[in-house]
């Protein structure tokens, strides 16, 4: 049984419009989670959902790579009928960790969906 099937069309239509690649399993088992760029060469960040439990659901956003070395971690946690509006909270905390290096770096090619 995949205990995100209730949540696919939200996760699906954000990762789309974001221009990235859903991921769906991870060690064999059922995941959802996707990559939005960083700053060249090397940052990158995850955005990912864990199963609901109890009729909510968490979304975390991570650093998987950064030009400088920051590990950098936020989730949160709200009802599943809210999990659109996670998905945002995630995707503008991953801009507020590309900006935070106030360099001269040149801009990564993405713009993300809010």
């Amino acid at each position: 049984m995949n205990p995100f099937a209730g949540m696919d069309p939200t996760i699906e239509e954000y990762v789309k419009a974001n221009g990235s690649t859903l991921f769906t399993e991870w060690a064999g088992e059922p995941a959802r989670f996707f990559h939005l760029p960083g700053h060249p060469p090397f940052e990158c960040f995850q955005v990912s959902i864990n199963p609901p439990r109890a009729g909510r659901v968490a979304v975390f956003a991570r650093s998987i790579d950064t030009n400088d070395g920051s590990e950098l971690e936020e989730s949160w946690e709200a009802p599943v009928q809210e999990l659109s509006s996670l998905l945002v909270k995630a995707t503008r905390a991953v801009q507020v960790w590309r900006n935070r290096l106030q360099q001269n770096l040149p801009p990564s090619d993405g713009d993300f969906y809010v």
